[in-house]
């Protein structure tokens, strides 16, 4: 029999409900390979990731990295530079997968997940510091990368064409996609949630390149006359490491000025079980987002058969597919239509709600986990 890959996961800039949907795939991914036995995992992280997700971490052997509780972007860097290093080499690591997009000083071959390069699209999104850090470090840990598991065709495409990268070392390795498990109270925990009625869902990190406004004065043009509301849950948005500021006080400002804070409820970042909730009770998911690497609310929606309207960009056209409805992500009168469309006439909701299903179970059967383990057994070799 084939000894177990030791595999060492790189988890130290995971900052729970900071860092948006790259938290839900690490953690989807992790909770996966944890329960193979072709490899032997070894998680190093925050202490706020093994607090976050007990079970998960002690299935993942983590060892909590020396910061204290908070964001320490300095420090953390230094500590993946020196600790990180000396613990992959004592614990005889075969291969270290590194799922924040950048490879620090690395002892053994490695794997980089890369999500996306919106900073390139989207510069003013970013610092200039935080731009400049990146320019001079994406390229170089791609490269110097044994393997790139890009989330998506969009993102492998858009790496190879940014940094002249060997497209045989560029694969895709997209979200674990799994149906969203319903809570059997799914009602009252809609309830306890203050949600009662019919309401419009967008679950996602208060960034610019979430594109709130947008939807925001789409529905304010269809709401008067409707009984509906809409439902923002997600991040708040942190501002980390140079990233952009988050968007909610211009949300609430723009809520204010629409006349529609009565209509729009903001519940933060949300268990999965309460977020599998709202999914089951939504009039539909409304996915404006002008950059996504992947987009795995829309996945999560279609697996429970919420009717899907997205955004027309980036990798959400191929992530959709038949599924659901595409809109330009600026166009308001768009958005407007569509969202009366689908708020007015339960047959195209039902038509959504089946074709979703559909376009999710094709996601499903992808074989994720086994071409990664795939990935690092050629990484070592």
């Amino acid at each position: 029999m084939t000894r177990k890959l030791r595999v060492g996961v790189n988890l130290l800039w995971l900052v729970p409900g900071v860092v948006g949907g790259s938290e839900r795939y690490a953690v989807a991914l992790l909770s996966e390979l944890v329960g193979r036995d072709d490899v032997e995992i070894s998680a190093y992280a925050l202490p706020s990731f093994a607090v976050s997700y007990p079970e998960l971490a002690a299935a993942a052997h983590t060892v909590v990295a020396p910061l204290p509780p908070g964001r320490h972007v300095v420090r953390r860097v230094l500590i993946e530079n020196s600790w990180l290093p000396r613990q992959l080499r004592e614990q005889r690591v075969d291969v270290a997968h590194h799922l924040g997009g950048l490879l620090p000083r690395c002892p053994v071959p490695a794997v980089v997940t890369l999500h996306d390069l919106q900073y390139l699209a989207y510069p003013e999104y970013f610092s200039a510091p935080k731009r400049r850090y990146l320019q001079l470090s994406q390229g170089r840990s791609l490269r110097r990368a044994a393997a790139v598991a890009a989330i998506s065709d969009f993102t492998r495409d858009d790496a190879i064409r940014a940094f002249d990268l060997d497209p045989a070392k560029v694969v895709v390795i997209p979200p674990v996609v799994t149906p969203m498990r319903i809570p059997d109270d799914a009602a009252q925990v809609r309830a306890d949630l203050v949600l009662m009625g019919d309401y419009l869902l967008y679950p996602a990190a208060a960034y610019p390149h979430k594109n709130h406004e947008t939807l925001l004065r789409a529905f304010a043009s269809i709401a008067k006359g409707r009984d509906i509301r809409l439902v923002l849950t997600g991040a708040t948005g942190a501002g980390a490491w140079g990233s952009a500021h988050s968007t909610l006080p211009r949300i609430n400002a723009l809520c204010n000025e629409l006349g529609i804070v009565g209509r729009v409820g903001m519940l933060g970042y949300l268990a999965d079980f309460q977020l599998a909730a709202l999914y089951d009770g939504a009039v539909a998911l409304a996915f404006p987002s002008r950059f996504e690497g992947f987009g795995l609310p829309v996945a999560e929606a279609m697996s429970v058969g919420c009717p899907v309207i997205a955004a027309n960009t980036t990798a959400l056209p191929a992530l959709v597919g038949d599924g659901g409805v595409l809109v330009d992500p600026d166009d308001v009168d768009g958005w407007a239509r569509e969202l009366a469309r689908v708020i007015d006439d339960r047959v195209v909701r039902e038509k959504l709600a089946d074709a979703g299903r559909a376009r999710f179970a094709e996601l499903a059967a992808a074989d994720t986990v086994d071409r990664l383990v795939d990935v690092y057994r050629k990484a070592v070799a």
